[in-house]
């Protein structure tokens, strides 16, 4: 089976979003992809939702950098976001307590 397309994968977000681990959280998470089926996304989450959109957020709580082959990965997973890190696979700009908690936000 092949993987899905990094179009897949965002447009599934908000159906695979917990809301039961997000809380009360209120961010918006910036997805900076590069590569052949990178772009740039933006997922709000506020009062127990996920919201996505394409483009680049002004104020983004929490910035995810890498390339689209990383992010499939992580989505598959091949790897976990701290492997990615410690890889230099990702990089990330905003509170590490939000980057930890993101594997709790979506299910496989």
């Amino acid at each position: 089976m092949s993987d899905p397309t990094i179009r897949q994968i965002i447009q599934g977000m908000p159906s695979r979003f917990n809301a039961d681990a997000a809380g009360k959280l209120d961010c918006v998470l910036q997805f900076d992809l590069s590569g052949e089926q990178g772009g740039h996304y933006f997922a709000t989450i506020k009062e127990g939702t996920c919201h996505l959109d394409e483009g680049t957020h002004e104020a983004p709580t929490l910035r995810l950098i890498m390339s689209d082959q990383t992010y499939i990965d992580m989505v598959m997973g091949r790897i976990t976001g701290q492997q990615a890190f410690f890889k230099r696979k990702l990089r990330y700009v905003g509170p590490i307590n939000l980057a930890i908690k993101l594997h709790t936000l979506f299910t496989r």
